[in-house]
């Protein structure tokens, strides 16, 4: 193989023992190893193992990105914290599928032939996604919603299936949100319009005092319990677990009928007719700009026009020195300048004597042809 690949696994809920990571070793000698992270990349050869059955044994996130236009999201979540029945609707043959792994699972999600920025090493994608792991472990599912639009981006969905359930949250996407997002190559459009059907109006239930009543309704042993699991390490478990049982306790939504809920060829509606939008106002964006640039040019050559109708044969002179210098710099200057020696010329009604001057200097130069390219291009023949 000498394709560029980039390998990068995060252990969260437990570091890597000192053996485990001579284990690493032996899977590659080259790899930059920690207690809590492998990373490597390769131009020729490939990783000499699997990186399913490096999440099953040692890893929470995994990252790979490819240059022959494939990109994977692993993330692994203790089974206790994953609800099979709530996340199959957003399950897809092609982008998402579900892993088994003793008492986890592994969620994988894969893009192919998709266009890969050359300058994304695929080193910065690990610090933006591996967030997504603890909003999952908490029942924040919007992600999964996410993914499930790369099925109606690619078409493999029809017009009148129903929409995946709308988590809560949906018209609040964050930054890990938005950078998975990207990793998917979901159409900007399309992303807008499945998050505009969620509750962008409503702030996110999880405050501080909202956490603090919820910790305030604990037993005392149950507190101890987590206390004591933290000090052993399961930090980001307890965590979890918390974030998860605060949202549960939260007075459930109305699920939406399958009446109120958007068909496919609902969204791509919206997502076309917000293209439609987005490209009308940067149209008339990119006109407001170039009106300024058009304004700013012309305040600006008028300027120099009322300055060069002070200089009289002193202009002339300046041309036929930056021409006499023979380079392609000095050629820009004496065109731009002869520029402003034509728009002086028709406002003072004298173009034909400018012409003949033009001609003149076109005829003792006619063998620099650099030259003459630039008069014949800026509109000076």
């Amino acid at each position: 193989m000498s394709e560029y690949q980039y390998y990068e696994f995060l252990a969260i809920d437990r570091p890597l023992t000192s053996g485990e990571q001579e284990l690493l070793r032996g899977i590659s000698s080259r790899a930059r190893i920690t207690a809590n992270s492998f990373a490597n990349h390769y131009e020729w050869g490939d990783l000499k193992a699997l990186p399913l059955d490096m999440m099953k044994k040692w890893f929470d996130v995994h990252v790979y990105t490819g240059f022959w236009m494939t990109r994977m999201l692993m993330i692994r979540l203790p089974r206790h914290l994953f609800d099979a029945e709530a996340v199959e609707p957003y399950l897809s043959e092609w982008s998402f599928e579900i892993k088994e792994a003793g008492d986890n699972v592994v969620l994988v999600f894969q893009v192919d032939e998709m266009e890969i920025d050359p300058e994304d090493d695929g080193s910065g994608w690990m610090g933006a996604l591996a967030p997504l792991r603890a909003a999952l472990m908490e029942g924040d599912y919007r992600c999964l919603y996410i993914a499930w639009l790369k099925d109606v981006q690619n078409e493999t969905l029809e017009d009148e299936d129903l929409e995946a359930p709308r988590p809560p949250g949906l018209g609040r996407l964050d930054g890990p949100l938005r950078a998975f997002a990207d990793f998917l190559d979901i159409d900007r459009d399309l992303l807008d319009a499945g998050a505009s059907g969620g509750d962008s109006s409503e702030s996110d239930p999880m405050t501080l005092d909202a956490l603090k009543n919820f910790i305030d309704g604990l037993t005392p042993s149950e507190k101890t319990s987590l206390l004591v699991r933290v000090i052993q390490g399961e930090a980001s478990l307890v965590t979890g677990e918390l974030r998860r049982g605060f949202r549960q306790a939260l007075p459930a939504s109305p699920a939406a009928s399958a009446s109120e809920r958007r068909t496919v060829g609902d969204l791509r509606q919206a997502a076309e007719a917000r293209a439609a939008e987005r490209q009308r106002r940067e149209a008339e964006r990119a006109a407001r700009e170039r009106e300024r640039q058009e304004r700013e040019a012309a305040e600006a050559q008028s300027r120099r026009i009322n300055a060069l109708s002070q200089r009289g044969e002193s202009a002339w002179r300046e041309v036929e020195s930056l021409i006499e210098e023979r380079n392609a710099p000095s050629y820009e200057r004496a065109t731009a300048l002869l520029q402003d020696l034509q728009a002086l010329a028709d406002k003072n009604n004298t173009m034909m004597a400018f012409g003949k001057r033009l001609a003149g200097i076109r005829t003792r130069h006619a063998r620099k042809g650099t030259l003459i390219a630039r008069l014949d291009k800026a509109g000076l023949p």
